[in-house]
């Protein structure tokens, strides 16, 4: 497994109908321009953004280095509130 980038949780448009294509593998809200979003060579993005907590599955190395240095999705902030 490789670590997550940008390209994990950037929207990218659909190259048939410019639409941005929900994270591929992940439930949608029943809305997709067609079915190319659950292409991965189409679509890389599998995260909804930058905090998405379910990136700890295939990068928990990066999940926990982001968590570590985002106030958003510190542990300590979360318990502080």
């Amino acid at each position: 497994m490789s670590a997550c980038s940008e390209k994990c949780w950037t929207p990218v448009a659909c190259p048939d109908h410019g639409d941005a294509m929900n994270p591929f593998g992940r439930s949608s809200e029943g809305w997709d321009c067609c079915e190319r979003w659950m292409e991965s060579a189409v679509n890389p993005r599998h995260l909804w953004d930058e905090h998405d907590s379910s990136r700890w599955y295939t990068d928990p190395l990066g999940w926990a280095e982001h968590e570590s240095g985002c106030q958003k999705c510190s542990p300590e902030e979360a318990s502080h509130e």
